[in-house]
């Protein structure tokens, strides 16, 4: 399990690490034109003064624990850089990341699946995502997770879960781009077009399953892991764009 932790970043702005963190790698979808990734609302846990708003400008990531949060700061403590103070306003998007279980999935949700083909042509899936249902649709289809990547990204509704054996059986129905030479629909869903296709995909006990949920201040606490997208203000302070919580703090053994 450990070596599928993170194996695609979350590009929230589409829809979706080290194995001492114990965060799990699941898959992120392409955005689509013009749609909100996340489909969140601003935080309502974060309660802030706003010190100026993210400009637009590249961001960066960043990724730590959370040393302290007083509502317009969050300070992480990051690996070889110490501490770093980002500035949160009421636009920052807060997400966590959620650890299901196979039988916590129920047909008619939303889900990205990562999946590699075996040599039976058979698909097995390495990372689960689930989305909120304001985010369905987007990223929807069947495509390679990155050009001439063999990992593939499986994005539609869950029709059925079926455990069996050392995992079970997804079955996902979703909407593609257009047939390929073989007759199967294929690419990202174009709206009103394309074609409609299932797939079913093997799924093996320890593959991570996160849940994507809106997250709030509240749970921005002491030793919390999060990731973080911060753009530069001209004097150089920076603005938190998104922060996702990937991580509870871990308790202390007494």
């Amino acid at each position: 399990m450990r070596a599928r932790l993170l194996l695609l970043s979350l590009a929230t702005g589409a829809l979706l690490s080290s194995a001492a963190a114990q965060t799990p790698a699941v898959p992120a979808v392409p955005p689509q034109p013009g749609q909100n990734p996340a489909g969140l609302a601003p935080p309502p846990g974060v309660n802030v003064i706003t010190p100026s708003a993210p400009p637009a400008a590249a961001t960066q990531r960043l990724r730590g624990t959370v040393q302290e949060f007083d509502g317009p700061f969050l300070t992480l403590r990051i690996p070889g850089r110490k501490t770093v103070t980002l500035g949160m306003t009421v636009a920052t998007r807060i997400v966590r990341n959620r650890l299901m279980q196979l039988s916590d999935l129920q047909a008619g949700w939303y889900v990205a699946v990562e999946a590699l083909k075996g040599a039976d042509g058979k698909l097995r899936a390495q990372g689960i995502r689930v989305y909120p249902p304001g985010v369905r649709g987007v990223g929807e289809g069947l495509y390679p997770s990155a050009p001439d990547s063999p990992r593939l990204i499986v994005a539609g509704s869950l029709a059925q879960v079926a455990p069996g054996g050392i995992g079970g059986t997804l079955s996902l129905g979703f909407h593609g781009a257009a047939p390929d030479a073989s007759g199967a629909c294929v690419g990202h869903a174009a709206g009103a077009f394309g074609c409609t296709g299932t797939a079913d995909i093997l799924f093996a006990r320890g593959v991570p399953i996160v849940s994507i949920e809106a997250g709030n201040g509240a749970q921005l606490v002491p030793g919390a892991l999060v990731s973080a997208s911060a753009a530069a203000n001209p004097d150089g302070t920076l603005v938190a764009v998104s922060v996702t919580i990937e991580r509870d703090p871990i308790p202390k053994e007494h």
